[in-house]
């Protein structure tokens, strides 16, 4: 029987030229998994080994691996078009603590570069 803890997390997310910040956010810890939603996107952030960050919303499916200072090939799936692409992540930093995942990283869809980007998820009781 697996446990269930019900947390709130801190999420900040940078890209190219917008910042977004979310504070005391519902989440559950199950499994090694944060599973959280904000507005219509759900997100589940696996943390076992490396972080396995998956985003899902009614458009799109995103799933991304970090992996320190390594390559790695996720994807990108478009529902409308029944598309899916390559999501390279080469993770620049990656910092995993107690209450704290931070991960820097650049993105390539389909060998094109998408640019830098940052997550930092506090983890509140």
């Amino acid at each position: 029987m697996c446990l269930i803890r019900h947390l709130f997390i801190n999420l900040y997310i940078k890209n190219n030229d917008e910042e977004l910040s979310y504070t005391k956010i519902p989440c559950k810890y199950k499994d090694n998994k944060y599973i959280f939603d904000i507005d219509s996107d759900k997100y589940e952030i696996d943390v076992k080994d490396n972080i396995v960050f998956h985003k899902k919303n009614s458009e799109s499916n995103l799933d991304l691996i970090f992996e320190n200072n390594k390559m790695t090939t996720g994807t990108y799936y478009i529902k409308e078009l029944n598309f899916y692409m390559d999501a390279k992540v080469k993770t620049i930093k990656y910092k995993k603590e107690d209450n704290k995942i931070e991960v820097e990283y650049k993105l390539w869809l389909q060998d094109e570069e998408i640019g830098n980007f940052v997550f930092k998820l506090e983890v509140k009781e």
